[in-house]
């Protein structure tokens, strides 16, 4: 289970391509091969880490009220946020800083 401490990025060998319609977006990782469809709060999250390595709670204190009002589906935010960061290094999107 990854720790809130953790600094989370796009690895420099991740090179993702976006395209976007709305609020949908395609995000391919070339490193992978793989395509990945996102939601906009999802991608928000994924274009915070490829803008530079963050914490979860710098993301947390970013993320506007209306995404967070977007994601109302009964879980806490810090709950949902902490899964997509589990399922966006599980598909290697992003990864834990090593220092």
């Amino acid at each position: 289970v990854p720790d809130d401490t953790f600094l989370w990025h796009v690895p420099a060998s991740t090179r993702l391509c976006w395209r976007n319609w709305g609020d949908e977006y395609i995000v391919y990782n070339a490193a992978s091969g793989q395509t990945h469809y996102l939601n906009s709060f999802a991608a928000k999250v994924l274009q915070y880490f490829e803008a530079e390595p963050a914490s979860l709670d710098a993301l947390l204190e970013d993320v506007s009220v209306d995404d967070i009002a977007r994601r109302a589906d009964g879980q806490p935010l810090l709950a949902q946020v902490r899964e997509l960061i589990k399922e966006m290094d599980a598909l290697g999107l992003i990864a834990p800083v090593v220092s």
